[in-house]
């Protein structure tokens, strides 16, 4: 329970804020949230107002008027239109990083941010146009970016920056709201989600730099999403139906149940997006029936730049409040986020389309960037992270606490196993895999000691079945 007043919450809230020099766009989003919270806000969306959508909602991919190649003359034209942004604020805190999650190598040697500059100089080549990528970083991963071989002067034909940093809020104590530290720690910020990045790029004064150029539509994805590469036929169906706003899906599968979802709001009759961090307990279960909600959100965002402007001049976003509970040095504190899929709800021409798996390739953990890193993924023509054909189903990975931090992923993962063939494969406890092996249909490893066993040697000793070498 808060027992202070919201008066001295907030002078403390803001104090921390004028003094490292925020803005007021974003001094007011926060004003806005932490009195949310303290008026009882949890965050959680009332169930009782979300309904499944209609089949005119969505639209497949394959379904569209035009199917566009790079160096379509139609595709030529538009995409002198188009800037795309990579979210690369996260430092993979999960994996046991302390630097950007996109510095970790992924695929054939290559780093996140590699892949992402090679897809992005071979859509220049093939359109013959500059097209502008910048990152969106956080306090956090701004110098490692900047100062990665490739990026600085990225977008000089244009006369753009490579990047620029998203905000940063207080972190507050869950039982007083107050600050935490005295604000000369990083620990005693974070980032405000990536539903900030609209904030920023009218702040920045970036969409008048867009649009003084004639660029009109951004395309948003994560950082870690390889498979997320610019799609002419979306734009072109974004320019044909004068569309505000496009959210992407993809169908569910056993792996992403808990994946957001888009529905239809029984009140505003809006399209809004349902994180899981904001389904209330007691709701769980109806959020992840695949049968109402089959597809999920993939976090690839198409705006209509002139229609976001439009839209902050005339109000503040206000983008529905996400509170992530986190520990720090013991402590109980609370991040006040939003998710930039959110905004789909604050535009009356939205649309969403149904796009293949292939258009999501995330790495979250160390169980995804085993897939990844096999050969269940190839990487195209286009340096899209996809997977193979030959797969038949998306391996499910199941891997210890031992595997859990990057270092010991890679100490225990010197070669990685093929799972081209492979349906799911769980490891419980420390195998070495030291020589190829091919893991096929389900495989399950236990090993209840605290030794590590080399893969080779286990082989030697023991019939596993559906393992090969």
């Amino acid at each position: 329970m808060v027992l202070l007043d919201f008066e001295t919450i907030l002078k403390a809230n803001l104090q921390r804020m004028k003094d490292f020099g925020l803005n007021s766009y974003i001094i007011e989003d926060f004003t806005e949230k932490l009195k949310k919270v303290y008026n009882g806000e949890t965050g959680f969306i009332d169930f009782k107002y979300v309904s499944e959508l209609s089949k005119e909602d969505i639209i497949d991919l394959k379904d569209l008027r035009f199917q566009l190649d790079y160096d379509s003359t139609i595709s030529k034209e538009i995409s002198k239109k188009i800037a795309l942004i990579k979210l690369n604020g996260g430092l993979g805190t999960s994996m046991g990083l302390d630097k950007a999650k996109t510095l970790l190598k992924i695929k054939d040697h290559f780093t996140f941010l590699d892949i992402i500059l090679k897809q992005v100089f071979y859509l220049r080549e093939k359109t013959q146009t500059p097209i502008p990528l910048l990152f969106m970083n956080s306090f956090n991963t701004s110098e490692d970016t900047l100062n990665y071989p490739g990026v600085y002067g990225l977008n000089q034909k244009l006369n753009l920056p490579e990047a620029f940093i998203q905000n940063q809020i207080p972190r507050i104590e869950k039982e007083t709201l107050l600050p935490i530290g005295d604000g000369k720690s990083s620990k005693d910020w974070c980032p405000p989600g990536h539903g900030d990045v609209f904030l920023v790029l009218y702040s920045s004064g970036l969409l008048d730099k867009f649009l003084e150029k004639g660029i009109e539509y951004i395309f948003l994805s994560n950082g870690d999403n390889l498979g997320a590469i610019y799609e002419p036929s979306i734009l072109a169906y974004m320019i044909e139906e004068d569309l505000d706003f496009i959210s992407e899906v993809t169908l569910k599968t056993p792996a992403d149940i808990k994946g957001g979802i888009l529905y239809r709001n029984r009140i505003s009759q809006r399209i809004e997006l349902l994180e899981t961090a904001q389904v209330p307990p007691e709701n769980k279960k109806d959020f992840e029936d695949t049968t109402r909600f089959k597809d999920f959100n993939i976090n690839n965002l198409w705006v209509n730049i002139k229609s976001l402007k439009e839209l902050l001049l005339k109000e503040s976003l206000s983008l529905p409040l996400i509170v992530n509970p986190k520990h720090i040095d013991g402590r109980e504190i609370l991040q006040l986020e939003s998710a930039m899929g959110s905004a789909i709800s604050k535009f009356t021409k939205a649309k969403i389309i149904r796009v293949p798996r292939t258009r999501f390739a995330p790495v979250k953990k160390c169980n995804d960037l085993l897939v990844k890193r096999s050969d269940a993924y190839i990487l195209t023509e286009k340096y899209a992270l996809v997977p193979n054909p030959e797969l038949q189903k998306e391996p499910v990975v199941h891997l210890s606490k031992d595997y859990e931090k990057i270092s010991d992923f890679e100490q225990l993962f010197l070669v990685i196993p093929s799972l081209v063939k492979c349906h799911s494969f769980t490891i419980e406890g420390k195998f070495k895999f030291d020589i190829p092996v091919k893991i096929e249909k389900n495989v399950s490893l236990n090993n209840p000691t605290d030794q590590i066993i080399k893969i080779s040697e286990y082989l030697q000793n023991h019939h596993v079945q559906n393992i090969t070498l």
